[in-house]
């Protein structure tokens, strides 16, 4: 196979990797070919990822298609640079993803592409209408819903409502597929097909020209000889719909035109795939190196950003675009997953540790221009601090930096790392400012180390089977789990009554077909608890956190999890490693909470999805494991638990019972899927109010983006101040997300959404330098608009879960 996946289905976009790129160059030499004997043919190739690769691989070919592209033989459209998941990528992913493919595109083949063109992708984000929107992006196509076990979806062509409002014409190709239920991308061009085609429509009364795909799509091999003549057959068959070849771009160039007057159905709120539940959890491995690496690049882009400006040092662009593309690529819809072959998993892992390699590079260069010029009275931890809110927190040092430092007893803690073994410095950034504010937004402090007695310390109680802050009480059974979360703030007990909490369940994984792509709804009707416990140990006891070392056996899997307990926040952190040996075994972890509400809210790309937690209807049972990002909240009126995570997808939350899925370890198309090492934090935040008030979407953020601590000696000659904000928001519903270098000039973008589901008129974006120009662009920094500015403030409005992006010139610049 010419593409980096195996099992149950592509377009055919032939997506070449290095071990089958040979494979993918015959593809476009055969299209050439048949493209001269068939002069009607058309070929689409909608991936620039591909093309990139074949540029590469073999010059004179691309230059071949090139021309053909230029002479309208050949399309090129899609949008993305692979056809990418759209469930786990998180929305800076998907902006890149349209960023560098439709820049590519674009420069590479002076054309502009406004299909969103994604017909193997397992369930599609309610945050996608905006972003594809505001990327220049016009139409979605796809047949997968149609692949719903469930329920049948109403509609074929209809406008799809995203979390902001935004709207996207989208269209569903309805070729039935000759063995199945549901629509295909492979069509044989038979008249079967064609009939089929039309007979499944069900917007008629509003559109009588359909779109029909085919080809040998499974495979990257695309159209046969022995199809394009069929369809050259069917051009004037009797009792058929009329047959022309044809492209993408004009045909929906056509539909827009034809509906401009007519009234659509509108989807409102996600796409969820009905099926394939389990790409959110299978290949552990790429999941976490996934988030990974999106926390990482945030992180380089926007110290990068901070030296370029403050210091002048180089923007390292290339090099970040590079790793991008390669992290982008990995993010294909069976790559992601966790539904290719095994190999490329093997390939993954090189690939991974190339993407980190660039951005770890990035964020030393940047720290290395910044870190000499800072100025310090005394010896320091200088603090990054990645978001968009002034913020406290823990900061963790190499104590080996420390060496003849005087520390304070009352403000550091020494631990040593659980992994590697090394001792390591704790360092405390109070809330409340003393002699030293918190870390500013997008920005550092320098925090003094000789400084002694600013804290009043807040002693733990630890034991095998107690844990004590003075947030939370939590008890313990001599099993491990949790029989008591009491949150002492309002003497409220957060667990059901009678329940156990931090119960890890494992379920006999077995669904009727494509196992890593699926968690079958009859999975709950086997279930062991993993209760074996084999060690209670008390590892930490403060003064700034506790750890309660507890090690389960499972069979041949081991588990060992650290609970751990701050002075100065009522979170409780489950940071955790498996040593995983079974298969076809799904482990969740269970937290039966005692809150009463009917809707739990997830966190996705760019804002937060509200589902129920009943199985009242078909709709509702058919969700019964659902994607979510860095949390999901369950909320009465006054008061609400929330279940973060730093690297799992997987939840569902029935009832009041919250469960994040850990691992699946399916046996196909990958027999060796997770088995070996994992680690991965969740954590379980209780909270006065519901999710908006009760600081779930920061504590989400601290979880993934943690504080960066580098200790420095004493510069009282450092030219740079001792503190700094490059880009903060006076709004708490406001998130400034992303940080970069724009694409074509000296300039910066602030990208910004907002969270809270809240409409503002009057938001001031404050940056560390002097404005001499802004304006406002699409996604992929586009369309400019002049905005307001004076001094370094930037005024804007917002609506719920809207995106903005903004593009500032310094005066210095």
């Amino acid at each position: 196979k010419s593409m980096r996946r195996g099992g149950e289905g592509d377009h055919g976009q032939g997506e070449a990797v290095r071990h089958a790129r040979e494979k993918g160059v015959r593809t476009f030499t055969t299209a050439l070919h048949l493209m001269r004997q068939y002069p009607e043919y058309r070929f689409m190739h909608s991936a620039p990822a591909a093309y990139k690769n074949l540029e590469a691989d073999d010059p004179p070919l691309f230059e071949r298609v090139k021309a053909k592209i230029a002479a309208g033989e050949w399309e090129i459209t899609g949008g993305m640079w692979v056809e990418s998941d759209t469930n786990l990528p998180n929305g800076e992913s998907l902006v890149r993803q349209f960023l560098l493919g439709r820049r590519y595109i674009r420069e590479k083949f002076g054309q502009d592409t406004s299909v969103l063109w994604l017909p193997d992708v397992f369930g599609y984000s309610g945050a996608l209408p905006q972003i594809a929107a505001k990327s220049g992006i016009r139409t979605f196509m796809t047949t997968k819903i149609s692949w719903s076990q469930i329920n049948r979806f109403p509609y074929d062509t209809f406008h799809w409502r995203g979390l902001d409002g935004t709207e996207l014409l989208t269209h569903f190709v309805t070729t039935p597929d000759s063995s199945a239920w549901f629509y295909t991308y492979n069509g044989q061009a038979e008249p079967r097909d064609l009939k089929g085609l039309w007979d499944q429509y069900r917007q008629k009364d509003v559109n009588d020209e359909l779109l029909h795909l085919y080809g040998w799509g499974d495979g990257g091999g695309g159209p046969t000889q022995a199809m394009i003549e069929s369809a050259l057959a069917l051009n004037n068959l009797p009792g058929l719909p009329r047959v022309e070849l044809g492209t993408a771009e004009p045909y929906f160039q056509r539909l827009h035109e034809r509906l401009a007057n007519q009234v659509l159905p509108v989807w409102d709120g996600e796409l969820y795939l009905e099926y394939h539940r389990g790409t959110y959890t299978s290949q552990a491995f790429n999941k976490r190196a996934n988030r990974k690496a999106e926390v990482l690049y945030h992180q380089a882009e926007w110290l990068c950003s901070l030296a370029a400006v403050l210091t002048g040092a180089p923007y390292p662009a290339a090099s970040l675009r590079s790793g991008w593309e390669r992290l982008l690529f990995n993010q294909f819809h069976d790559i992601l997953p966790g539904s290719s072959i095994h190999d490329v998993y093997l390939d993954c892992r090189e690939d991974y540790a190339l993407i980190n390699e660039v951005g770890e590079t990035a964020v030393r260069q940047a720290l290395a221009a910044l870190l000499p010029e800072i100025k310090t009275d005394a010896p320091s931890v200088v603090v990054f601090n990645p978001v968009g809110w002034a913020r406290a927190g823990l900061v963790t040092v190499p104590l080996g930096d420390l060496e003849g430092q005087p520390l304070s007893a009352t403000e550091t803690q020494v631990v040593e790392h659980a992994t590697s073994g090394r001792r390591q410095l704790l360092v405390a950034v109070p809330e409340t400012p003393f002699d030293f504010p918190r870390i500013p937004a997008y920005g550092y402090r320098a925090v003094p180390l000789d400084s002694a007695d600013r804290l009043a310390d807040s002693p733990f109680i630890i034991t095998p089977t107690r844990l004590e802050n003075r947030f939370l009480s939590v008890t313990l059974n001599d099993r491990g789990q949790l029989t008591s979360v009491f949150d002492k703030d309002v003497e409220r007990e957060v667990l059901a009554p009678g329940a156990r909490g931090n119960s890890f369940q494992a379920f006999e994984d077995k669904p009727m077909n494509f196992d890593a792509w699926d968690i079958d709804l009859y999975y709950q009707e086997k279930m062991r608890e993993v209760d074996d416990l084999i060690e209670a140990v008390v590892e930490e006891t403060g003064p700034l956190r506790g750890v309660l070392r507890l090690r389960w056996r499972f069979h041949d899997s081991v588990i060992t999890q650290r609970l751990t307990i701050y002075r100065d926040q009522p979170r409780l952190d489950f940071r955790t490693e498996v040593d995983w040996r079974q298969s076809q075994v799904l482990l969740k972890v269970a937290f039966p909470v005692n809150i009463r509400a009917t809707r739990a809210t997830y966190d996705i790309q760019f804002g937060s999805v509200e589902r129920p937690t009943h199985w009242n209807t078909s709709w509702d049972y058919a969700r019964f494991e659902v994607v979510a990002h860095k949390w999901v909240d369950l909320s009465e009126g006054n008061y609400g638990v929330a279940l973060l995570n730093d690297c799992k997808y997987g939840h569902d939350v029935r009832d009041n019972v919250m469960r994040l899925t850990l691992i699946k370890s399916a046996i196909d198309p990958d027999p060796t899927a997770d088995q070996g090492h994992h680690e991965f934090v969740y954590s379980l935040f209780p909270h006065g109010g519901d999710w908006r008030t009760g600081g779930v979407v920061e504590q989400g953020y601290a979880l993934n983006y943690p504080l960066l601590g580098v200790v420095v000696p004493a510069q009282p000659n450092g030219r740079l101040p001792t503190g700094y904000c490059f880009a903060g928001v006076d709004a708490e519903h406001v998130v400034v997300d992303t940080v970069k270098q724009a694409e074509d000039d000296g300039a910066w973008i602030v990208r910004v959404y907002e969270c809270g589901q809240t409409r503002n008129n009057g938001l001031v974006l404050s940056l560390g330098q002097p404005i001499a120009r802004a304006v406002e662009t699409n996604l992929v920094e586009e369309e400019e608009r002049p905005m307001v500015h004076n001094g370094n403030q930037l005024t804007f409005a917002i609506q719920p879960f809207e995106i903005k992006t903004f593009k500032v010139w310094f005066e210095s610049d």
